[in-house]
Parts: C-alpha cells; sequence; structure tokens
C-alpha cells in the first residue's frame, strides 16, 4: 500500500534535487551573463585595427563597452544629440513659423509690399519639391511644409496686386551660409543647402543634380510671387531682400509640423541643413542670437542640464558634417535613452527603420534586421557608425562609432556587422546546458 509518508520523502527527495540557491532556480541572469562576454568578444574583433567606441545595453543595464568615454569624430550620428536638444529647448509640440507680412492690411486688394519672414522651417517647399521627394524610397512620406498653402492663405485674405514686388526678409538668424570648415564637395554636391532663417526647398533651385541658391531669401521670395502669379496676383518688381518693419501687420502665415516631426525628419533622413538650422534656433531660443557658435554653446549647456555626460564633447557643427566634432559613445547612448520619456519619444520613432524607411530603407533587406533595427546613421570617409534600438524579443541599446583608414562604403559594411552581432544576443547555451540538471535519485524511492 502506499502511505502518505512514503509520499512524502519522495517529494523531500525531488526537492533536494534542485536546491534553494540553485543557479537553476534564476537561470536568464546566467544566460545574459554568458551572452553578454560572447557579445563583448564578438564586438571587439570586428573593431581590431581602428579607432572605436560602442556600448551595448538593456533598460540602462550595461551588456558590452568599449571605450565608452573615447572622444571620435561621430559623422551624422551627432544628430541624436542635436535632436534632442532641440526637444528639450522648445518642445515636441512647437512650431517653426513663416510669416507674410506688410506695412498695413490690403486696401482694395492692393499692397504696397509683402515682406516674406523667415522663421527657421527648413521643410518648407514648392509642390515640385515635394512630388520629388515621393519618388524617393528614403525620403517618402517625410513631413513637409507647403508654400503654396502660405500662397492660398494671402489670395484667401484678398491680395490679388503686390506693385512693390516680395521681399525676404531671414535676419532671424545669421547669413553664414556655409561654415568655413566644411569641405567644398558639400555644396557642390548638394549635401547641404545654403544656411539661413528663410529656405524653400532646401536653397536648392533644381534639386536633381541639386543647384544651391546664392541667396536663399531671395530664392523663397522670387518663389512665392511664383506661386501667387499662378493664381491671379500680379506681383510687381524683383524679389529681393530685406527686414520688415517692427510694426508690420501680419497677412498669413504658414506653420510647419510639430517639432517633434521635424526631429524625426531629420534623423531618419540625415538633414544636414535641418539639424543646422535647428541648433541656430536654439541659439535664437536660449540667447536670443541666431548664430551657430550661439546654438553650439547652447546645446553644451543643455546637455549637462539635463545630466548627461559631456566629458571630451566638443561640436563644431550641428550636422556631423565637420571633422572637428568630438562625442563619446557614453553620450550617444544615454542621448538615446531618453527617448524613454514622451517629452523625446520621437527620438525613437523618428529614426530609420531597417529595409523600410530613412537611411535604411535600402539596407539590411531580408535580414534578420530587417524591421527590428531603428537608427540613425553616420558616414564620412575613415568614419562609420550607427545609433539605435534593435528588437530581439527585448529591446537593446547600442551606439557604434570608428574612426579609421576605410573607405565610405568600408564603414557600411563595418557597422553593418557590428549591428547583426548585437542582433545575435543572448547568443549562449540554453540553461539546461549551461546548469545541468543534477543526477536524480528519485527513482530509487520506494512505495
Amino acid at each position: 500500500m502506499f502511505r502518505s509518508d512514503d509520499a512524502i520523502a519522495v517529494v523531500d527527495r525531488g526537492a533536494v534535487e534542485t536546491p534553494l540557491w540553485s543557479p537553476r532556480r534564476v537561470p536568464q541572469p546566467i544566460v545574459d551573463a554568458v551572452g553578454s562576454q560572447r557579445l563583448q568578444a564578438a564586438l571587439d574583433a570586428q573593431v581590431a585595427g581602428v579607432d572605436a567606441c560602442f556600448v551595448v545595453d538593456e533598460g540602462g543595464a550595461p551588456l558590452a563597452a568599449h571605450f565608452p568615454d573615447l572622444p571620435i569624430v561621430p559623422a551624422s550620428t551627432e544628430k541624436v544629440i542635436t535632436a534632442a536638444v532641440a526637444l528639450s529647448v522648445m518642445g515636441p509640440e512647437a512650431v517653426l513659423t513663416t510669416r507674410a507680412v506688410a506695412t498695413a492690411a490690403p486696401k482694395d486688394g492692393v499692397l504696397d509690399k509683402l515682406w516674406l519672414v523667415g522663421g527657421g522651417d527648413f521643410l518648407l517647399m514648392t509642390p515640385e519639391a515635394q512630388a520629388l521627394r515621393e519618388q524617393d524610397r528614403e525620403l517618402r512620406g517625410t513631413p513637409t511644409t507647403s508654400l503654396t498653402e502660405l500662397a492660398d492663405a494671402l489670395v484667401a485674405a484678398g491680395v490679388k496686386r503686390i506693385p512693390g514686388g516680395i521681399i525676404g526678409d531671414d535676419s532671424r538668424y545669421e547669413t553664414l551660409r556655409y561654415l568655413p570648415t566644411w569641405k567644398d564637395n558639400y555644396r557642390t554636391e548638394g549635401q547641404v543647402g545654403p544656411l539661413g532663417a528663410l529656405t524653400v526647398n532646401g536653397g536648392f533651385s533644381q534639386l536633381e543634380p541639386p543647384i544651391p541658391v546664392t541667396d536663399p531669401a531671395v530664392f523663397a521670395a522670387s518663389e512665392l510671387g511664383r506661386l501667387l502669379a499662378d493664381r491671379g496676383v500680379t506681383v510687381g518688381s524683383t524679389a529681393t531682400r530685406g527686414t520688415a518693419p517692427g510694426d508690420a501687420v501680419e497677412i498669413a502665415k504658414v506653420e510647419s509640423p510639430p517639432l517633434s516631426a521635424l526631429v524625426g525628419e531629420v534623423l531618419a533622413v540625415s538633414d544636414n541643413l535641418g539639424a543646422e538650422l535647428l541648433a541656430r534656433e536654439i541659439g535664437f531660443q536660449a540667447a536670443k542670437q541666431g548664430t551657430t557658435t550661439a546654438g553650439l554653446q547652447a546645446m553644451l549647456a543643455e546637455l549637462t542640464e539635463l545630466g548627461l555626460p559631456t566629458t571630451n564633447v566638443q561640436f563644431t557643427d550641428a550636422s556631423g558634417l565637420d571633422r572637428g566634432n568630438r562625442v563619446t559613445c557614453q553620450l550617444l547612448v544615454a542621448t538615446l535613452d531618453l527617448g524613454e520619456e514622451a517629452e523625446f519619444a520621437s527620438l525613437w520613432s523618428g529614426l530609420a527603420v531597417a529595409g523600410q524607411s530613412g537611411t535604411l530603407a535600402t539596407q539590411f533587406d531580408g535580414t534578420v534586421l530587417e524591421g527590428t533595427l531603428r537608427g540613425k546613421t553616420g558616414s564620412l570617409d575613415g568614419v562609420t557608425g550607427l545609433v539605435g534600438l534593435i528588437d530581439v524579443g527585448r529591446s537593446l541599446r547600442f551606439a557604434f562609432v570608428a574612426n579609421g583608414g576605410f573607405t565610405e562604403i568600408g564603414g557600411v559594411g563595418l557597422r553593418t556587422r557590428i549591428a547583426t552581432v548585437i542582433a545575435t544576443f543572448p547568443d549562449s547555451p540554453p540553461a539546461d546546458v549551461l546548469v545541468p540538471r543534477p543526477a536524480s535519485d528519485a527513482t530509487s524511492a520506494k512505495p
């Protein structure tokens, strides 16, 4: 007969098989520890021979790191920092406003002159430019601001004639169009348009191939005049530049998408002009100086205010085009971590998605990273970087930047290998292999 005290004896023997403090009772930390060791070794092997930093963590818990405080040329990974500071200084709902003003409201449909006043909106575009963006896989679906909307608003306000013409006013920011330390091919190849508070179509009179304009404010005024003429408004005189009177009356305006969307566009497509103009707006907001210098100073101050690590950090521009910039992977990951907060949510949602959107639209197709990697790329000759998140059933955050003698194409290959390695985490045996079940003598118990 099977007695109750025998049953208790059997249960007791079974309980002894897995002691209370056995690692089998908490297998995941052991699996992760082994996975972290393997991740560290695999990433270290990839960066052998180049100056590099990387940090990989999960919700702030470190998994792997290599010279996290190394000051390194970031290329466009710096845009994550610029975006975060813009959100902190201005807030995600802020808008950039382009205004059309005059000395008085239209009388009998006539305005003597019209000033087009720039507010730093780098996505103000004509219908032609908007249509071209939709044909580009990387740009498709990204936000823009319609210059047509402003033209329609002026017509709706009763404007029929502007005999004195349209005057472009970009006095909100300085008129330094290109930073003196930039390579000239950044301009000639269309990597960045002329900087200014009033710009249309990124400051290019032609997008394919790109032809930059000399004066973006005058070009913007002339494009508005063209759109008004298409709507039957008579615009006299050639577009010029100037500053609107302080007591001017607003006739119409057009607002940009919210800053959260602007930041998303800068991150997704690596918009150099957008990053640089955000820095000037940061300077304007912080010190009433719409200059690159004021903006960069305010960026460092705001990072410190946010409690982010700024040791070894130096900014010479806000887009990452300049090789004088220095950041650390520790700062990049700490900045990315802000995306957990609602105010900074677009730091994550705005990132390009592997195989789907932005600068990653044509990368990682058909790989394990397609749709699971969200990131901000960075590329210059001898510089490569990738900052973002990888969903492997759990969300990993990482920053990787390398400087070396490789080409831009070689750098893309290196960051691809880095991301692929991170996606394997935790590359470790299952718990029952790491911590085998102890030999059991439970079968020796007799009823």
